[in-house]
């Protein structure tokens, strides 16, 4: 899996990755407050703290804090890591932290993820028991944190994901030749991804012979929504909720 990157343009804000985190990741953390426990302020301020400071094992550190709080795996995936990109992200606009802080802390907020995914066994269930999904990043894209947090919210609901990153025709080939999957979700992050997300959802159609239903999300969803659906995808959403409902999923 690729180090996590990004691609600023300075002085017209915020971009790639980080742009992300403050858009999508933002509504994820609002809707996934139904039906779980309140967001603890103090604790997503600490995440804050540990992620953009110099302290090693920094991670290590919160994993201990947050047990001890009872906070559940699942809850620090889809909770406290998007409030706390956000954070970042708008802390970084209001020129709170450096980019320097930001750039670490997005890299310690997946390298939480990471550690939280051997607390996730969707991946390892009974194969016919399970709905398998796709979790394409097209390529260009400069995340790998958002798609995490997408993974993880299906695996926690039982579901198990197979991630691929800036897959080719090839990639996709070989793949779709050895594999059977439910579903495919295509994450994008800006609107130059819009071309080469209708190109996959072709190439997916054509390999399937039109099978496997696709849908599109991520951080331009709210503002572009009728260009993504342009590209062909059956849904064009950032609700998982409505991917699997609609997806029949689970």
């Amino acid at each position: 899996m690729r180090d996590v990157s990004f691609e600023v343009e300075h002085g017209n804000g915020l971009d790639g990755f980080v742009g992300l985190a403050l858009e999508a990741m933002g509504r994820l953390a609002a809707r996934r407050r139904n039906g779980v426990g309140e967001l603890r302020t103090a604790l997503v301020n600490r995440l804050v703290e540990l992620a953009t400071g110099p302290e090693l094992g920094a991670m290590d550190l919160c994993l201990d804090e947050f047990r001890a709080a009872f906070v559940a795996p699942e809850d620090i995936a889809s909770l406290y890591v998007p409030a706390a990109a956000r954070n970042i992200g708008t802390a970084w606009e209001a020129d709170q932290i450096g980019f320097a802080q930001v750039t670490v802390g997005i890299a310690r907020l997946q390298e939480l993820l990471h550690a939280l995914q051997a607390d996730v066994t969707a991946d390892v269930s009974d194969p016919s028991n399970t709905s398998t999904v796709l979790l394409i990043v097209p390529p260009g894209e400069q995340h790998t944190l958002g798609s995490l947090v997408v993974a993880m919210g299906l695996r926690r609901r039982g579901i198990s994901v197979r991630m691929l990153f800036a897959p080719g025709l090839s990639d996709l080939s070989r793949l779709m030749a050895t594999n059977r999957f439910d579903a495919a979700l295509i994450t994008v992050g800006s609107m130059e991804r819009v071309e080469i997300s209708a190109k996959l959802v072709k190439t997916l159609s054509s390999l399937t012979k039109g099978r496997m239903r696709v849908a599109i999300g991520g951080a331009i969803v709210a503002q572009r929504a009728e260009a993504l659906a342009k590209t062909g995808a059956d849904l064009v959403t950032n609700d998982l909720s409505v991917v699997i409902s609609e997806f029949a999923l689970a």
